[in-house]
């Protein structure tokens, strides 16, 4: 048996997966700063929704105070 080619086949395989193991982890990385953007770009568009739901809303109870004082001065 021929144990060099046993221990370059096994410093090969141990190579291959030393260099997958540490591409897979910069993309990781890489992956990992993208979603952490998105989810800061999701947070703020959430934030701007909300505010515009709550001035709409507002909007909404004021009309309705308009409305009852222009009911009362034409039946007053």
């Amino acid at each position: 048996m021929d144990w060099t080619a046993i221990i370059v086949a096994i410093v090969a395989a141990g190579g291959s997966l030393f260099g997958t193991v540490i591409t897979i982890r910069q993309q990781m990385k890489e992956q990992s700063g993208l979603i952490n953007y998105r989810m800061d770009q999701v947070e703020e568009r959430v934030g701007t929704l909300s505010d515009k739901v709550e001035k709409h809303n507002s909007f909404d109870r004021r009309l309705v105070a308009i409305e009852t004082k222009m009911e009362n001065f034409h039946a007053g």
